[in-house]
Formats: structure tokens, sequence, C-alpha cells
């Protein structure tokens, strides 16, 4: 456990050096990692699945990386598959969302969706965790801050471990 607080404090210092306020390749490249990396820090409900699965929901801004980036790994033990939906409806069950809608309607019901089913759901939209969204990665003034809302993933049956809340800022009020 103390190997993985490490890797996680490194991975914020190097995100850190990053910001623009578009996500450059960079960027992307980090946040694939990262997605990763946070699902070692967090509980889900149990499942029956036997895939660990991270959905992407709207634009794709990663390309091939997340499917080359996970190509024969393990999370929780299981295969990472990585899927790709355009609407909310064909969400499906997933482990990790990925959030790239830019309709805050729409933003909105993939987070209830989310909530509902126990899925831990990340974005970059400005705002995310403040609404009901659970990690919310922001690269700003050439910092990284990781922002995450412990309220929504209580809600949401999702236990978040202390070493990366200890590296984040937390909302610790009730998820809209």
């Amino acid at each position: 456990m103390k190997y993985k607080w490490w890797m996680l404090t490194l991975l914020c210092m190097v995100l850190s050096t990053f910001g623009t306020a578009h996500a450059s390749q960079e960027e992307n490249k980090l946040i694939a990692v990262f997605l990763g990396r946070f699902a070692n820090y967090i509980e889900l409900p149990d499942r029956a699945s036997k895939q660990f699965v991270i959905t992407l929901v709207d634009e794709n801004p990663f390309g091939s990386l997340l499917t080359d980036l996970y190509q024969g790994k393990l999370i929780g033990g299981k295969p990472v598959v990585i899927r790709y939906a355009t609407r909310v409806e064909e969400i499906g069950q997933s482990d990790i969302l990925f959030i790239t809608l830019v309709n805050p309607k729409t933003r909105q019901e993939a987070i209830d969706y989310a909530a509902r089913n126990s899925i831990l759901t990340i974005s970059t939209a400005m705002g995310f965790a403040e609404r009901g969204g659970i990690i919310q990665l922001d690269f700003l003034q050439q910092h990284t801050r990781i922002k995450i809302n412990h309220g929504a993933a209580v809600k949401s049956n999702i236990r978040i471990g202390a070493p990366l809340l200890s590296l984040t800022t937390v909302i610790r009020g009730d998820a809209q």
C-alpha cells in the first residue's frame, strides 16, 4: 500500500507540471493513466462481471491510447475493457465512466445514471464535482487539481481510499 501511495504522489507531482485550459495530448496521456490509477484507490460494490469496464461517453479525446494502454492489463484482478458510448442510454454496466459531454443537461443525466448504478464518474468539465460527479480533473495555471465529491461517492456506494483523498480537494457535502 505504501508503494501505491508513493506512485500516486509521484503521478500528482508530474501532473502538476502541465496546464492549459484545453487538454493537450500530454494531458490526455496523463488522464488515461490516471483512470487506471484511480481504480487502485476505490472500492466498488461487488459485481458479477469478470471484466473491469472503462466507458467513455460522447467524444473520445484519447484516440487509441486507452485501448493500447490497457490491453492485457488487469484492474482488481480483472481484464480491462474499454467501451465507447455516444449517448447516456448506451453506457450500460461500467466501473469507470469518463464523461466528455458538453451539454450540461446530458452531462447531468450521465452523472445521475452513474450514481444509480455505482459507477465512478470522472471528467475535466468545470463544475463537475459540484454537480454530483465524483472526480474532477482540472488543468489550470500549470497545475493539476483533483477534486473529489465524497458525498456523491458515498451516495453511489463507492468508497475512496484515504491516500487518494489526502492528495485532493474534497467536497464533503451531500451530492445533488
